[in-house]
């Protein structure tokens, strides 16, 4: 049965209702029906409706009933009783048509009400994800362009860009970030966190890695690590902080650095200098983001994991003593293959490989 304050606003827009009639549909809006019948919306749609009725196809079947009517009534006198109970029925059937409009209608209006409210609820991160062999480059709202490692995440609040510019990063990620004196950038990993206004640097801390680090391009920034999180350290442009994630030596750790070392409680971190070779534009720490796999005095174990996720293969060495063999070297081109060679061609060892695994003795 049809709600009957339907069929009182379609006998409206027809013309059709009475005084009575309208005062009910009236008396029926103030009692709370306006926001869910939104009348003034519906009459449009009705006038729109009519005015491009000569264009649809339905309608034209319409009238070409009504004319079949009118030919039928002056042919046929007496069959005025049944004319009039025909143009009845096309009645009730336009005022059905009106009510399937205004329902649709709603339900857009709803549909975008609810799209509007998600778009905009507050909390609800918004999340980046790169390929798990491949590199993704974003743009933040600010205008801070970040470039994503493989298997990386990024992710942000729908408050990014007030009194803070927050972002979370798992994984490792390039930043260039817009100045912004007023509102500091922020990125927390799980092991460390950085402050910067505007600054370039480069941020790896995937969760299963041993070390998280972070490389400073240009600019400065704050570095605190989580475990220690009264510990502020300031990088100063081509400086690098290594960072020990899960590993504890004995007794209490260390800064250490080419100067010295400052004894603190824990973890042990390591200051050190980026490398940047002559002819490239980026330290090796981020030639990443040209598709570029460079390690420059690293051990053998954190260039495998490198290699794992570039080449999507499982490295294994025999002995400790393999792990610690330290390269220096830039791969783009070359397969996994390719690349072990030429690493084998500068230090003795051995590998074989079976499908995706590759064993080092």
């Amino acid at each position: 049965m049809i709600n009957n304050i339907w069929i009182l606003i379609g006998k409206k827009l027809n013309g059709e209702a009475s005084a009575e009639e309208l005062q009910e549909l009236e008396e029926l809006l103030q009692q709370g029906g306006a926001d869910q019948y939104p009348l003034d919306m519906l009459e449009q749609v009705w006038k729109n409706e009519h005015q491009t009725k000569t264009n649809d196809k339905l309608e034209a079947k319409w009238l070409a009933f009504e004319n079949q009517l009118d030919i039928a009534e002056q042919n046929e006198a007496e069959e005025t009783a049944a004319v009039q109970q025909v143009a009845s029925k096309q009645k009730r059937v336009r005022i059905i048509r009106f009510i399937s409009i205004g329902i649709a209608a709603c339900l857009v209006i709803g549909f975008f009400w609810i799209r509007g409210d998600r778009a905009i609820g507050t909390g609800k991160a918004n999340e980046i994800n790169a390929p798990k062999y491949g590199i993704s480059k974003v743009q933040l709202p600010d205008g801070t362009k970040v470039w994503l490692n493989g298997s990386s995440k990024l992710a942000y609040g729908a408050d990014y860009g007030g009194e803070f510019r927050k972002v979370s990063l798992s994984g490792e990620a390039f930043f260039d970030v817009v100045k912004d004196a007023k509102r500091p950038f922020i990125v927390t990993t799980p092991t460390i966190s950085i402050k910067v206004l505007g600054t370039a640097f480069n941020v790896r801390a995937y969760n299963n890695d041993k070390t998280s680090e972070a490389s400073l391009v240009r600019g400065r920034i704050e570095l605190t690590v989580l475990k220690n999180p009264e510990k502020k350290i300031i990088l100063k442009a081509s400086e690098k902080l290594t960072v020990i994630n899960n590993e504890q030596p004995a007794g209490k750790g260390a800064i250490s650095s080419q100067s010295g070392s400052i004894t603190q409680e824990e973890p042990l971190i390591a200051l050190s200098r980026i490398h940047q070779a002559r002819l490239d534009t980026l330290p090796s720490e981020a030639l990443w983001i040209e598709n570029k796999l460079a390690f420059d005095a690293e051990d053998f174990e954190r260039i495998a994991t490198k290699m794992e996720r570039r080449y999507n293969v499982r490295i294994e060495f025999k002995t400790e003593a393999l792990k610690k063999l330290r390269f220096t070297g830039k791969f783009q081109k070359e397969t996994i293959i390719e690349a072990l060679k030429a690493l084998q061609g500068t230090t003795y060892f051995h590998y074989k490989t079976n499908n995706q695994h590759i064993l080092i003795y």
